[in-house]
């Protein structure tokens, strides 16, 4: 191995923290414009929640049960932002108080499914949480939800810009 001269550690080495005092900026919180064009802004995120899936598609456990707890016949109505303003005033609140609505149209569904019952185990949480998948042999546990029953219960949706 070479011998290198002090004059060079010493440079090697404020070089070296230089490049680490770069690399540990701290982070900084993203502005309203910032933020509408993350991706998934364009659609290309979806949530964990989709419809039915085909046999070649399969959901995992976790979330087709969410799907069936969560489901409605009558699917989505589209509210004004006055009807919105009208639906929150029997729950307390107004626009104002939802810091990221911003006077968009709201999607309003009415879960109208019958109770539920279903199993899962944590990995599959993982999964449709956050995209990991965790296929090592030992169990996070499994987790049974009996007779879950979601009726009645108003899902609000809208877009953040």
């Amino acid at each position: 191995m070479p011998c290198r001269s002090h004059a060079f550690q010493a440079c090697a080495l404020l070089l070296a923290s230089l490049a680490s005092s770069l690399a540990a900026a701290t982070p900084q919180p993203l502005a309203e414009a910032e933020l509408s064009e993350v991706r998934g802004a364009d659609g290309s995120i979806l949530a964990g929640l989709l419809p039915a899936p085909s046999p070649s598609n399969a959901q995992n456990p976790f979330t087709a049960g969410l799907t069936a707890a969560f489901a409605s016949s009558t699917g989505a109505t589209l509210l004004t932002p006055e009807q919105f303003a009208t639906a929150l005033q029997p729950s307390g609140l107004t626009p104002a108080m939802l810091p990221d609505y911003a006077g968009q149209t709201v999607a309003q569904t009415v879960v109208d499914a019958k109770p539920v019952s279903f199993s899962f185990n944590f990995a599959d949480v993982l999964q449709a949480t956050t995209g990991l998948k965790y296929d090592s042999g030992a169990s996070m546990g499994t987790i049974t939800l009996k007779d879950f029953d979601a009726r009645g219960t108003t899902i609000w949706v809208w877009l953040h810009h």
